[in-house]
């Protein structure tokens, strides 16, 4: 049974003294296994990555052209800001004259109207004097007036009656004799 059990043990020890110049053969193998793996990650990186690059290259060419239509636009948006700026620039030019032209006239309207409100107020001073005049006036005359009325309410009293007068007579004479 020794023997038997030598049998079975002197396969073990012999594989365990065997495999460490397995190992090297095992390493070998997962060397050459791990090799093809990172080639054909290699070969599949290399495909993604010319896709990549021509994409790269069309975002490139088409950012490219966007630059230069970019370019024309910001060149033709300066170009329309210059022009719209000095036809700005001549409205307010125009502008500018219409209100100095205005501002003057308005200056002359308000010294034409200083100059109305004086004489307006010169001739309300002279016709408030002269007002006051013509009322003392009046008032002076008044007696005489009220004298006048009575002297011709006395002479009127004192004349005969206009019906009754030789005229009428003369024409009632007349009259009837037609």
């Amino acid at each position: 049974m020794a023997n038997e059990h030598d049998d079975e043990a002197s396969p073990n020890v012999l594989e365990t003294l065997i495999m460490p110049l397995r190992l090297p053969g095992r390493v070998v193998s997962d060397i050459e296994t791990l090799t093809s793996a990172v080639v054909s990650l290699q070969s599949d990186a290399k495909k993604h990555l010319s896709s990549v690059d021509d994409s790269a290259v069309k975002l490139v060419e088409g950012l490219g052209e966007l630059q230069s239509s970019i370019d024309r636009i910001e060149s033709r948006v300066t170009k329309l800001e210059q022009e719209r700026m000095t036809a700005f620039l001549k409205a307010v030019g125009k502008l500018q004259t219409s209100i100095d032209r205005i501002d003057g006239r308005v200056e002359k309207l308000e010294s034409v109207e200083e100059t109305m409100a004086t004489h307006l107020q010169g001739v309300r001073s002279d016709l408030n004097e002269r007002m006051i005049a013509v009322e003392e006036e009046v008032r002076a005359m008044r007696p005489a007036m009220e004298q006048m009325a009575g002297d011709v309410a006395k002479i009127d009293g004192l004349l005969p009656d206009p019906s009754d007068g030789p005229l009428t007579r003369l024409k009632d004479t007349l009259s009837s004799s037609s």
